[in-house]
């Protein structure tokens, strides 16, 4: 990877699910050209459940309020 496509990378600090409509079971968040900002902000609202999947195993799990990811 050279230097411009680093800078043009777009780095994610707020992480929550916004939709209003119910019946989605799962939804996978869109991370082409992205990366999780270290001591980014996860909001995970009541009746919600965040799952970290990498490589296809879960990696971590959160429930419902605001936690601040550290990896």
């Amino acid at each position: 990877m050279g230097l411009m496509d680093f800078i043009k990378k777009q780095f994610i600090d707020i992480i929550q699910w916004t939709e209003s409509q119910d019946g989605t079971l799962a939804w996978r968040f869109p991370m082409a050209d992205m990366e999780i900002q270290n001591g980014a902000s996860l909001t995970v609202r009541e009746s919600q459940l965040a799952l970290f999947v990498n490589e296809g195993k879960v990696a971590d799990m959160f429930g419902p309020g605001t936690h601040k990811l550290t990896t």
